[in-house]
C-alpha cells in the first residue's frame, strides 16, 4: 500500500479508498486514522466521552481547507474550543457547551490557513496507549500554534461569548463558566 500527503493536515497517510467526512476535507487514509481513534478510551480524558475534546478540535481545525459554510463554522468553533482549553483551562464539558452556543453564527474563512502541522492524527495513532493522551495535548498545542495569525480574532470571539454568558446567565457565569485567561501566558 502506498502513501499520500493529506491535503488537510499535511500528514503522510495510507493511500486508501474509503469514506470521508461530508465537509472536512481530508484524505481517506487520514479520515480512517482519525476514525480508528473514536473507539479508543483515553485514560484521563473527558468523563462523558472517554475521548479528549482536544482531539476532535485539533482534527477539525487541521482540516480547514474547505471554505464551505459548515467547514468555516467548524474550524472557527473548534479553534475557539482549543483556545478555551489551552488559555482558559475551560473543562471539556464546558467547551462542548460553548461550541453549541456559538454554532448559530456566520464565520469567515480564516485565510491563510496552515498547510502542515508538527503533530497530526498520525502521531496520536502511533503513540503507545499510556502516552496517547500526552500526544493529544501536543496535538492541541501544535494546532493552536499553527493558527497564530488568527489567534486575535479567535480570542475576540471567545471573549464576546464569555461576556454574553456573564450578562444573560449570571448564575452560570458566577460558577465555573466565568473564567480568566491564564496569567502565565503572554498578553
Amino acid at each position: 500500500m502506498g502513501e499520500v500527503r493529506c491535503f488537510g493536515c499535511g500528514a503522510t497517510v495510507p493511500d486508501v479508498d474509503g469514506p470521508v467526512h461530508a465537509y472536512i476535507l481530508a484524505a481517506p487514509g487520514c479520515w480512517s486514522l482519525y476514525c480508528s481513534l473514536l473507539d479508543v478510551k483515553f485514560e484521563g480524558a473527558g468523563e462523558t466521552t472517554g475521548r479528549p475534546q482536544g482531539l476532535v478540535d485539533a482534527y477539525a481545525a487541521q482540516h480547514g481547507t474547505n471554505t464551505e459554510r459548515r467547514n468555516r463554522q467548524s474550524v472557527s468553533l473548534h479553534l475557539v474550543s482549543l483556545c478555551a482549553g489551552l488559555e482558559y483551562d475551560l473543562p471539556e464539558e464546558r467547551r462542548r457547551i460553548l461550541i453549541g452556543r456559538m454554532s448559530h453564527r456566520e464565520y469567515p474563512a480564516l485565510q491563510p490557513s496552515p498547510t502542515s502541522f508538527s503533530v497530526t492524527v498520525q502521531n496520536v495513532v502511533a503513540a503507545k496507549d499510556d502516552a496517547r493522551l500526552g500526544v493529544v495535548r501536543d496535538l492541541e498545542k501544535a494546532t493552536w500554534s499553527a493558527w497564530s495569525v488568527h489567534q486575535t480574532q479567535i480570542r475576540a470571539w471567545l471573549k464576546d461569548e464569555l461576556r454574553l454568558v456573564d450578562r444573560w446567565y449570571p448564575a452560570v457565569a458566577s460558577s465555573d463558566l466565568k473564567v480568566e485567561r491564564r496569567s502565565d501566558l503572554p498578553r
